[in-house]
């Protein structure tokens, strides 16, 4: 029989989030039973559905919080909800390994009465939710002491942690005093068989030459009114009349952000889209000419490894980013760096590209060669399925197992 993995998660609905997605289609194709228990929302509303053999059971997602007391009665109720469903599922079929995905940290305490029974837990930590508060927020206090207790938490009650790169692993090696034998980089990479080139779509471009990109989820932390501000030196101070931008993704700053495109009157310019869904996500990656990540330095940006700058690459896009340090080392020289949180650089440096054809190929085959050397996901999937088995305390699948399961759709015995 094959292990059957609890993956527990708060912040997005299953599938809508890619990292989750991508780590539960390895475990499938792997031979494991999966379940996913997480909110609704989205349009992913149904409370229990199968999804590609998978088990989605969801609560009723509560209203999203805005300010420090919004979120914290936002995480405190999906916490309750969460935990009603864990012990739901795990009674009518036992769990083998918990897999929690922060944020938050502290629902990894939701596992306690799992592991009381033998389950395992596996730590995914992909958010640094201390210093994610830090830079919503501007200030620490006594939530910024409660998230760095949960996360403290989070670590002591796992059997294994996985994380998205070098920077967070030191955090959860120092700070969170986990053992090195029982952590595990999985990196943050592209899926090749839901992020390729398609046809490009010149109506994306909205009857311009040029469109410029920002793809993910929107936040108030994102820095995007930085990109509207380039947008409107390039538009309204330098004249560009041939260029439009699209800021596209999910989120909770939409109105905001579409009253600041409204006030500097780039309604025909800069488009903000709710938009989502790969084939969306295909179009835009394939007909931008330039895409950019826009997140200022900070101790939570500095130890990123972000997802959809890594997208970028693997479609052969040049990129301009603020100088991060994690993403610094892993993107090298393969894209373009403006001087941090500088709106005026940012478009000068956008300007140059779009200016320069041969400079985009150019950089955009560098991106692409240098993600394609060992940080596309396929490459991350021995490293995850390592980190559960050694939670489980089997041996790891060899390759050619996985490969008999992905032919074969039998489960390794």
């Amino acid at each position: 029989m094959s292990a059957h993995v609890l993956v527990l998660m708060e912040a997005l609905p299953y599938p809508l989030d890619v990292r989750v997605r991508a780590e539960v289609a390895a475990l499938r194709e792997a031979g494991y039973e999966v379940t996913v228990a997480g909110p609704t929302g989205y349009g992913y509303d149904a409370l229990e559905e199968v999804l590609d053999g998978v088990r989605v059971m969801r609560f009723p997602a509560p209203p999203a919080g805005r300010r420090a007391p919004g979120y914290l009665r936002e995480y405190a109720v999906a916490w309750l909800r969460l935990g009603r469903l864990v012990r739901r599922i795990h009674r009518k079929h036992p769990v083998d390994l918990a897999f929690v995905c922060n944020p938050p940290d502290v629902a990894v305490l939701l596992t306690l009465p799992l592991a009381w029974r033998g389950v395992a837990v596996l730590f995914d930590y992909r958010e640094i939710c201390p210093e994610l508060f830090e830079a919503k927020f501007q200030r620490r206090g006594w939530l910024h002491r409660l998230l760095l207790a949960g996360e403290r938490l989070a670590f002591r009650c796992s059997d294994v942690v996985i994380t998205v790169g070098g920077a967070c692993a030191e955090l959860a090696r120092t700070r969170g005093r986990t053992d090195p034998d029982r952590l595990f980089i999985v990196g943050n990479g592209p899926d090749a068989e839901r992020i390729f080139v398609v046809e490009e779509r010149p109506e994306l471009r909205r009857g311009r030459r040029h469109l410029v990109l920002w793809l993910g989820a929107m936040s108030s932390q994102e820095g995007l009114g930085r990109l509207i501000d380039a947008a409107a030196e390039l538009v309204l101070q330098r004249g560009r009349d041939d260029v439009s931008f699209a800021l596209v993704g999910p989120g909770d700053a939409h109105d905001e952000l579409r009253e600041k495109v409204r006030c500097q009157g780039l309604e025909q310019y800069v488009e903000v889209s709710e938009g989502v869904g790969d084939e969306l996500v295909r179009a835009y990656l394939s007909t931008a000419d330039v895409c950019v990540n826009v997140d200022e330095r900070n101790e939570m940006n500095d130890r990123a490894a972000m997802r959809k700058v890594l997208e970028y690459m693997s479609m052969g896009r040049a990129v301009v980013q603020f100088p991060l340090t994690e993403m610094q080392r892993l993107c090298g020289d393969a894209t373009v760096y403006a001087a941090n949180a500088d709106s005026h650089d940012l478009a000068t440096q956008v300007g140059a590209l779009l200016d320069d054809e041969a400079s985009r190929m150019e950089l955009g085959a560098a991106a692409r060669a240098r993600v394609m050397d060992g940080l596309m996901w396929h490459q991350q999937v021995p490293a995850l399925l390592d980190a559960v088995q050694t939670a489980l305390g089997r041996p790891a699948p060899s390759p050619a197992a996985v490969l008999d399961v992905r032919r074969t759709g039998r489960a390794p015995v």
